[in-house]
């Protein structure tokens, strides 16, 4: 993994990329919901849950590899939990939100809208920040450069829409994220030429796509009542 010298300070270049996208997101936020009643809440809960998140994905390695972490301590600052540790840190995260919305179920539209919006922020921010670490063009990463400028941009116009606008945004985006990766020839595929980014988003498409499906024929079966 490269490193980048801030100072005396070595940083992994992933962890810093994490960072500036997560700060990206908090203040795009920041800046969307000034003068709104939830802005304080939903901007404590992303930083609590990116700390969360951050810390089970960092430190992991004393769940899933005691031995050697307590063998070599130094280890923690290098190495990370890996695929595991993203697993763990977002099992905690989503426990964590439970949590919270269980005292505030009012707020689950406004966290919701402000989720989407932070996770496209941050990851227009965190696949520019790689096209320009890389030094060479790299189309999969300008492709998502785009696919995520485009719906930070219209999540923020739309962003006081209804919500099954949302659902339809949500459901575009995540094919999208399915379809680009087939330009990249050296994919690293899991199962049946889908890498686990392609399988998990295929599965969010296909579950949204039955929810606004469901919604369609609700909304039908009213009106005919009428």
């Amino acid at each position: 993994m490269n490193t980048i010298a801030l100072g005396s300070l070595m940083i992994r270049a992933d962890i810093l990329i994490f960072l500036i996208s997560a700060a990206a997101g908090f203040f795009m936020l920041k800046w969307r919901l000034r003068r709104r009643e939830e802005s304080a809440w939903v901007l404590d809960m992303y930083v609590n849950v990116l700390l969360i998140g951050f810390l089970a994905w960092k430190f992991s390695m004393i769940v899933f590899d005691p031995v050697r972490t307590f063998r070599y301590p130094m280890s923690l600052l290098y190495f990370t939990g890996g695929g595991k540790g993203v697993l763990l840190g977002t099992a905690l995260a989503l426990a964590y939100i439970g949590f919270r919305l269980n005292r505030k179920k009012e707020w689950t539209g406004p966290l919701v809208r402000a989720a989407a919006l932070a996770y496209v922020a941050g990851g227009f921010t965190k696949h520019a920040l790689i096209l320009l670490w890389s030094g060479s063009f790299d189309w999969i990463e300008a492709l998502n450069v785009v696919l995520y400028g485009f719906f930070t941009a219209r999540l923020w116009l739309t962003y006081n829409d209804s919500f099954r606008s949302l659902l339809s945004q949500a459901l575009w985006f995540s094919i999208a994220s399915v379809m680009i990766p087939f330009f990249k020839e050296d994919r690293y595929a899991v199962f049946a030429g889908f890498t686990s980014a392609q399988i998990a988003f295929s599965v969010i498409a296909i579950i949204l796509l039955l929810v606004e499906t469901a919604w369609m024929k609700k909304n039908d079966s009213f009106k005919g009542h009428l």
